[in-house]
């Protein structure tokens, strides 16, 4: 029998039902923990490549087409549900929570992710489960238990079957092709920034890079891009993405804006905000172990990268500010705080593709929010401000 996903606390089951209301929320859970209807790759520049992208998607048995809107976003859809059973002598391969949301839907078992893999050898068939005790794939083992224990890196498992196959960039051979995936509304995110060759343009958390090198594309390579992210790791991805795309615009800069900002005399025309937050949009999520405490907490910070944020933005410039959760303390609330406590105003976006926008009463601000369960994407906020 398939488990009632996601797991959470019933503190988190009635915050959900008070913010979305009981028919939302109910939706929103049930689709939270599969993975989005609709996922866009997003080709780079080149157009040309649009057809034979479109027969690598086929392929590989995924259904795919171009965006009646953008023609460089191609849409494509997961295969699934597929159901997985396991024998009473499968020995088990325990993975970490996150990573086995990445497995559920065709990700193989990579060795950071594992906790736990007693008695297994090279060539057994594992059974793969997360720390709750989800099954989320059946896979072979490629390592035996004390070299996954050992080792920092490799694959541990292949994965044989999950739920649910996704396509992904290496499946589908496309490594050297000017394509990346992203999700529909962080592409409108950048969009509705609308950077300008010339302009001088901040992303102030932008690793793993994805909204950075669109901003470029945008800009048609000409705008002045400094990225800043607090994780050199991550910012190693969007590093190594400025060398594929051979983006000659962008400087980064590892550190916190809310303390290089105290540095700087710079000033920027557009800013791009996509603060760490509670990441209750992502998809699929089969356990939610976030509590309102971390939802207050992550408002917090948000509120100091804006803040830091509004310091660098010149007098007539704009910012987005933009999450993958579906909080109201992270959107709503930090809104608020931009209007209230920075007198920045809320303005209406170009692209708009969805008619939901506050959940909040009497908070009428043009927003966008995607929520799944009424969407096909990530759950997502967009917010245009201007100083």
């Amino acid at each position: 029998m398939k488990t009632e996903l996601p797991l959470m606390s019933d503190e988190m089951k009635d915050y959900f039902s008070d913010l979305l209301g009981k028919n939302l929320a109910e939706n929103y859970l049930q689709k939270i923990s599969s993975p989005m209807e609709d996922y866009t790759l997003h080709i780079f520049e080149d157009l040309s490549v649009t057809d034979e992208i479109l027969e690598k998607f086929h392929e590989n048995q995924f259904n795919a087409y171009v965006h009646k809107s953008f023609p460089n976003i191609i849409v494509s859809s997961p295969k699934g549900y597929f159901n997985i059973e396991s024998t009473d002598d499968q020995k088990e391969m325990v993975v970490e929570n996150r990573a086995a949301e990445m497995i559920y839907q065709g990700s193989d078992v990579f060795v950071p992710g594992v906790k736990r893999a007693n008695k297994v050898k090279v060539g057994d068939l594992v059974k793969v489960v997360n720390q709750n005790d989800i099954h989320v794939a059946n896979g072979k083992s490629l390592m035996k238990h004390h070299d996954i224990l050992k080792e920092e890196h490799g694959i541990a498992a292949k994965n044989l079957i999950s739920p649910y196959k996704v396509p992904g960039v290496e499946q589908l051979a496309l490594q050297h092709h000017p394509v990346y995936f992203q999700s529909f509304p962080a592409f409108l995110s950048c969009i509705n920034l609308n950077p300008k060759p010339d302009e001088k343009i901040l992303d102030s958390c932008a690793a793993p890079g994805n909204k950075t090198i669109h901003l470029s594309e945008l800009s048609n390579r000409k705008g002045k891009i400094i990225a800043v992210d607090r994780s050199k790791k991550r910012m190693k991805k969007l590093e190594d993405k400025l060398v594929k795309f051979n983006l000659k615009n962008i400087k980064t800069v590892v550190g916190d804006i809310t303390k290089i900002s105290k540095k700087w005399t710079i000033k920027f025309d557009k800013i791009l905000i996509d603060p760490p937050c509670t990441s209750l949009g992502l998809r699929p999520r089969l356990v939610i172990e976030c509590n309102k405490k971390n939802i207050l907490s992550a408002s917090q910070y948000q509120k100091s990268i804006l803040y830091s944020c509004n310091q660098l933005l010149k007098d007539g410039g704009s910012m987005i500010y933009s999450t993958c959760t579906v909080t109201k303390e992270e959107n709503e609330g930090i809104i608020d705080y931009a209007v209230t406590n920075l007198g920045l105003k809320v303005v209406e976006q170009d692209e708009v593709f969805s008619n939901i926008q506050s959940l909040v009463k009497g908070k009428e601000y043009p927003i966008q929010r995607f929520i799944p369960g009424k969407h096909n994407t990530l759950g997502y906020s967009i917010t245009k401000l201007q100083k």
